[in-house]
């Protein structure tokens, strides 16, 4: 989770940039399209978009994901995974709005070139985020059957997991709270840090997202968690998109006994696989 990488060392010098820091833009970053090069069938005619999350590398996405997109595409699904927001090699590192327009355009070209009215979304961690705000924002929603969220970042985040930090005494977005300057501040110091600052929940932007409902009229959402999320926290409280008609799930719970996954591992986890394929037959 992008929250706040380097708070802790901006809070020092936080006066000293509200005093001299000038508006920083965050970018929009560059894509990874894949060829759209499947067809839909009868038995399954929406395409699958797949978003990645923040983790890693564009290099390590084929091997991040390969579990999940070789059970997709067995059950004969047309999946294809996108990345975006591409800055210093790391995805979703932009700009969310421009991120987001990102994907809705990618999306256009898979309809288009499918002839599918709908296609479904899988996404995971700040993808979830940039796909919230494209079913929210950007119209989104009448194109999408399915959003299913794999550790997705959402309401009572409190950032601590960034720093590995067990019960502090303030949590990262309590202290953003607790001094608003530094919100701008932060914003103001660099294009990066303008960046992670909309991904905070005490952001104007994440707020918007997620002070008021989030889900959208005609779109089926699924979301799973993990208590081992040491990134998304507290969790799986974080994680939880306790809206109606959602399905949460936790992934313990589901497969007790399994191997653990955290945050990151889930996605790459066959039994995740098999949750998604069930959530799309909803």
């Amino acid at each position: 989770m992008r929250i706040i990488a380097r708070v802790a060392a901006a809070a020092v010098l936080g006066a000293a940039l509200l005093s001299t820091a000038t508006a920083q833009a965050a970018p929009a970053g560059t894509t990874i399209e894949p060829p759209i090069d499947c067809t839909p069938t009868t038995a399954h005619p929406n395409p699958i978009v797949v978003l990645p999350g923040g983790d890693g590398t564009p290099e390590q996405t084929d091997e991040q994901w390969t579990p999940v997109l070789t059970v997709l595409r067995g059950a004969g699904y047309c999946t294809v995974l996108f990345q975006g927001g591409i800055v210093n090699d790391k995805r979703w590192n932009g700009d969310i709005p421009s991120e987001a327009q990102q994907v809705a355009d990618f999306i256009a070209k898979v309809r288009s070139t499918t002839g599918s009215e709908k296609v479904e979304i899988v996404a995971h961690s700040a993808g979830t985020i940039v796909s919230n705000y494209y079913l929210k924002f950007l119209d989104g929603a009448p194109t999408i059957n399915h959003a299913i969220f794999l550790t997705p970042e959402v309401r009572g985040c409190d950032g601590a997991g960034v720093f590995g930090l067990k019960n502090p005494p303030i949590t990262p977005v309590q202290l953003l709270t607790a001094l608003p300057f530094l919100q701008s501040a932060l914003a103001a110091s660099s294009a990066e840090m303008a960046t992670a600052m909309q991904m905070s929940p005490t952001s104007p932007l994440y707020q918007s997202l997620f002070g008021t409902p989030v889900t959208q009229p005609g779109v089926t959402y699924s979301a799973i968690a993990t208590r081992n999320d040491q990134l998304a926290t507290p969790a799986p409280a974080c994680s939880t998109l306790d809206e109606p008609g959602v399905v949460n799930a936790v992934y313990e719970d589901l497969f007790p006994g399994a191997e653990p996954v955290d945050h990151s591992l889930i996605r790459s986890s066959a039994n995740t696989a098999g949750w998604v394929l069930q959530q799309l037959q909803r």
